[in-house]
């Protein structure tokens, strides 16, 4: 899959926090037009991530809403035994990503999928395409 129209963009929790925080930025529009098209790709730990950063009960359960139209990417077994593999391989190389970085990179290259992120920690996953803004 090319990161065209169609193909699913993970979307990470960064560009969320801007999504929500910030109205005239350009990952909203980003963002936006990507919800059109239905591409957005979320997994478990971007959900946690996103909803633990609303301090109000009301408001995390607004946005969970709004999440819950995104195409959902549930890791298996293998995907957690590939992010610690990832991590180790990494990890010898010099990089210490955290697990929630590993298990969305390894999802995202098994259902071949772009990563939106703003994160340096993704540059160093072998394999794993990045979104642009359009």
């Amino acid at each position: 899959m090319s990161d065209n129209r169609g193909d699913l963009v993970m979307v990470d929790t960064g560009i969320w926090a801007a999504f929500f925080s910030k109205p005239a930025s350009p990952e909203k529009r980003e963002v936006d037009a990507l919800l059109d098209d239905d591409r957005v790709a979320l997994t478990g730990p971007i959900i946690a991530e996103v909803l633990r950063g609303f301090r109000r009960k009301e408001q995390a359960d607004w946005v969970a809403s709004r999440l819950k139209s995104a195409h959902y990417i549930e890791p298996a077994w293998d995907d957690w035994r590939d992010a610690a593999a990832l991590g180790r391989e990494l990890a010898a190389k010099g990089y210490d990503l955290p697990l929630t970085d590993l298990v969305v990179g390894v999802l995202a290259r098994r259902v071949e999928a772009s990563v939106f992120t703003s994160d340096p920690h993704f540059d160093v996953i072998a394999g794993l395409k990045r979104h642009r803004y359009s």
